[in-house]
């Protein structure tokens, strides 16, 4: 009969507080649930404040893209036409020296 006292005691033990016990781990879950979303919540609050800080260093970077471009068209001008200047000047030069 002490056996059967000794199975039994756990029984009622482990089933006298499986309530409080899931309670407890509920309220442990919901804790770290509220928790990671809120982390969660921050990051997607740091992603959108990076992608917003992107999107301007994008325009940014395509409106540098325009002036470059047309520094170079015209850097591409310049040297056309001082070549075109050059020529010029040296064929006056070359016809004034072959008539004299």
């Amino acid at each position: 009969m002490a056996s059967s006292r000794r199975d039994s005691s756990p029984r009622r033990t482990s089933t006298n507080h499986p309530h409080s016990h899931s309670s407890s781990t509920t309220t442990s879950t919901s804790a770290i649930t509220n928790r990671q979303l809120s982390h969660l919540n921050s990051q997607i609050a740091q992603l959108q404040a990076n992608l917003s800080d992107f999107n301007d260093l994008l325009t940014t970077s395509c409106d540098q893209y325009k002036n470059i471009e047309m520094l170079g068209k015209i850097h591409a001008s310049i040297f056309m036409a001082s070549r075109k200047v050059f020529e010029e000047e040296d064929a006056l030069v070359q016809g004034n020296t072959n008539g004299d």
